[in-house]
């Protein structure tokens, strides 16, 4: 935070929509918090849509915005052109801080390379700049696995490709680049985490009216009506196409799920990983669902629209702790398979959330 009578300025770096949501509330928060005192940049980053981007559009007419300059950086799809793609974007990187020259930097994920260089260059001008990491879900709390060979091979490629400034995290927000840690439940985050100043994102922040402003501006992008999520008794999230393929049978398993509610008469919403390609790739409209949410949608931003009534469900995924975190009053279940080696170790964390765990899509159904 600032010195009293002295000017900080914050540049926010998400690559995700939750990354987008933690950022805004946190500006804003900041904002109010050092009135006059504070400037904030947010520069999406690794971004594939940089021509028709919803999120930039939203933020750019966002009254409310805390934000004095957004901007947007590309990342490259085709591996072939990776290294020249992140040199364009270093280039465009460098040009922005010539003119905004932050004191503190946040981020999702420290292990991404715009990051990383932007705190690079930074420190090479001895300008005292600190690092924030901004909670982004689930490895915040459930780590990530160190491959000391693997890591250390990935640590050396990257200092060859980029600069020996490359400093690799043991899990993501581990780094030293990292000074601050935000989250939504510090006292459980990972120990890495806590080895950092912790922070404390609270719910009030998200359910601010600047933020239900910018949800109604990105829904308007999306072109989607949001009228309809009021009346929803059941919401079903689905996990990231990768994890669904290390899930055997999930397909009809979730497909049987939404017939069987369908049947009992619940209006039934279903939101896709917004790394879903296609609408509604599992048919579940043709299985029941009324209301496939907009799979570019953060789901935080439709969490105050939800009846109080509204039962929420899904798998692995940080959507799930974030609807606890931000709507305590809804009824949170997460469906986990005890017997899959990929989704025990998330039971443990579940529980410790406060999560209701069932390994059955009966046990929703009888609900």
């Amino acid at each position: 935070m600032s010195v009293k009578g002295s000017l900080n300025k914050t540049l926010y770096m998400p690559s995700t929509p939750l990354n987008i949501l933690v950022s805004s509330a946190l500006a804003i928060h900041k904002g109010k918090q050092n009135s006059g005192e504070e400037i904030a940049q947010v520069w999406l980053i690794d971004q594939k849509n940089i021509d028709n981007n919803p999120y930039v559009s939203a933020l750019k007419k966002w009254s409310g915005s805390p934000f004095e300059k957004v901007k947007i950086f590309s990342g490259s799809n085709k591996e072939q052109n990776k290294l020249k793609q992140r040199r364009k974007v270093f280039k465009e990187l460098k040009a922005g801080l010539s003119s905004f020259s932050p004191n503190e930097v946040a981020v999702g994920s420290d292990r991404r390379v715009e990051f990383q260089y932007v705190m690079h260059l930074l420190s090479s001008t001895k300008v005292q700049v600190s690092g924030l990491y901004l909670d982004d879900g689930l490895y915040s709390y459930a780590g990530r696995i160190h491959h000391f060979i693997k890591d250390g091979i990935n640590a050396l490629l990257k200092k060859i490709a980029y600069g020996l400034w490359w400093r690799e995290p043991k899990s993501v927000g581990a780094s030293s680049w990292i000074d601050q840690a935000w989250l939504f439940a510090p006292h459980q985050s990972i120990e890495v985490l806590k080895e950092k100043q912790s922070k404390q994102l609270l719910p009030e922040w998200f359910i601010a009216p600047e933020i239900l402003d910018l949800s109604y501006l990105v829904a308007q992008e999306l072109k989607y009506d949001v009228t309809n999520l009021a009346e929803l008794d059941i919401v079903i999230l689905l996990p990231h196409p990768n994890n669904i393929k290390k899930m055997q049978g999930y397909e009809k398993r979730i497909q049987s799920l939404v017939k069987a509610l369908s049947e009992q008469g619940k209006y039934i919403g279903v939101k896709y990983h917004p790394r879903t390609n296609s609408e509604d790739p599992l048919h579940l409209t043709s299985a029941g669902a009324k209301e496939v949410l907009p799979s570019l949608m953060a789901f935080e931003f439709c969490l105050p629209l939800f009846n109080k009534k509204c039962q929420v469900v899904g798998d692995i995924g940080t959507a799930l702790f974030t609807c606890k975190w931000l709507r305590p009053d809804l009824k949170v279940t997460a469906v986990l398979d005890e017997n899959d080696a990929f989704q025990q170790r998330f039971i443990s964390i579940s529980h410790s959330m406060g999560i209701n765990v069932t390994n059955q899509y009966e046990a929703i159904v009888k609900c």
